[in-house]
C-alpha cells in the first residue's frame, strides 16, 4: 500500500477562489468606481472582468452538474454593466453548484470524460478550469487597481489567507 501524496484538494482551492471573490466583492463595496476602470481587451472594464470571472464558474459549474453525455451550449454573452449585487448572486450561485458537485464527486467521477468543444476532457480538467482560471484574473484585477490609482488591497497569496492550515 502507497502513501497518499501530498496535495492540495479541490475543497482548498474552491475556499480559496471564494476568498478572492469575496475581499474583491467587498473591496468594490467601498470603491464602487474601481468597476469602471478601463482595462481594454474584450472586458473592456474592470466590472466586465469581473462579469467574465463569475460567468466561467458558471458556466464550468452547470457543466459540472449535466449527465456526461451532454455537450455544453455556447457560453453567454457577456454580462454588460452588472451591478455588483447581481455580480454577487452569481459567484454565489456557481460556488454552490461547484460546492455541490464536489459533494458526489469521487476518483471514479472526476476521472470520467466529456466532450468540451474540439477536446475530450476529464472532470477533473473541468473542476480545475474555473478555479485556476479565477485566481489567474483575481490578479489581473490588483494590478488593474493599482495602476488605476486605487487603494490597494493587502497581498492576497494564498500564504497569508485562512483557507487551509
Amino acid at each position: 500500500m502507497s502513501t497518499p501524496e501530498p496535495a492540495l484538494t479541490f475543497r482548498e482551492m474552491l475556499a480559496y477562489s471564494d476568498f478572492l471573490a469575496q475581499r474583491w466583492l467587498e473591496y468594490f463595496k467601498k470603491h464602487e468606481d474601481a468597476l469602471d476602470i478601463e482595462i481594454g481587451g474584450k472586458t473592456g472594464n474592470m466590472r466586465n472582468l469581473v462579469g467574465h470571472i463569475f460567468q466561467v464558474e458558471n458556466f464550468f459549474a452547470n457543466f459540472l452538474l449535466q449527465e456526461p453525455s451532454v455537450t455544453p451550449t455556447a457560453p453567454p454573452p457577456p454580462l454588460q454593466a452588472a451591478s455588483l449585487e447581481t455580480l454577487s448572486k452569481l459567484h454565489r450561485e456557481s460556488l454552490e453548484k461547484l460546492e455541490q458537485f464536489l459533494a458526489l464527486a469521487n476518483e471514479e467521477r472526476l476521472r470520467q470524460t466529456r466532450k468540451l468543444g474540439p477536446v475530450t476532457v476529464s472532470n477533473r480538467k473541468i473542476l480545475a478550469q474555473p478555479l485556476f482560471h479565477s485566481v489567474h484574473h483575481w490578479a489581473q484585477v490588483a494590478m488593474e487597481v493599482r495602476q488605476a490609482g486605487f487603494p490597494p488591497q493587502p497581498p492576497q497569496d494564498i500564504i497569508i489567507s485562512p483557507v487551509m492550515q
